[in-house]
């Protein structure tokens, strides 16, 4: 999992994008993208934030990325959408694929459970969890996380938005990039 939040807990201002950490952050990110198999977000993030998660602050091959929108909400128009991954979009009216779009249909009801399932059929070994609060939740809520980063700035207040998620783990480290702490954890109740 990862995603970044202000001093005060928010991972946006306003319910808007806003930058939060720094450009040697956004590379760390775009590393690990690069290094893992698949990227995830939920509707929110695809509609908020129109995403494109790729690769593009180094050279590596881009993540698949994985959407979990049960009502195909997110316009075709979308970042996400594009052809420059592999998309898998989890949803509960269709089953098909277009080129680079993988769209399967899974039921609302243990959602979860049956999107590790098919991930596993189609052997993606491992997934970022970029998601908003929800996504992010449910995973932690869930025991469902192997590692965590947290990209806090600890010079920015936003005071209001969008609520960074109930984390009560203590950081395995800390690392600083100019203005921004990486705090990475590890979840030793996998072990």
């Amino acid at each position: 999992m990862k995603w970044a939040q202000s001093a005060d807990g928010f991972m946006d201002k306003d319910f808007r994008p806003y930058p939060i950490s720094n450009s040697l952050s956004k590379q760390l990110v775009h590393q690990m993208r690069s290094e893992e198999h698949a990227i995830l977000i939920g509707k929110n993030t695809a509609l908020h934030d129109n995403p494109s998660l790729t690769v593009r602050e180094i050279e590596g091959k881009n993540p698949i990325r994985i959407l979990i929108d049960f009502n195909l909400e997110v316009s075709e128009n979308s970042n996400i959408y594009n052809d420059e991954a592999k998309t898998i979009i989890f949803n509960s009216v269709k089953n098909v694929e277009d080129n680079n779009l993988k769209f399967i249909r899974i039921e609302r009801e243990n959602s979860i459970s049956q999107i590790l399932e098919k991930l596993y059929e189609l052997q993606i070994q491992s997934v970022i969890i970029e998601g908003g609060r929800f996504t992010l939740q449910e995973s932690i809520n869930k025991n469902l996380w192997d590692e965590a980063l947290i990209f806090k700035n600890p010079n920015l207040n936003l005071k209001t938005g969008t609520q960074a998620p109930n984390f009560d783990f203590e950081p395995e480290k800390t690392q600083n990039l100019r203005d921004t702490e990486v705090l990475f954890f590890s979840n030793g109740s996998l072990d």
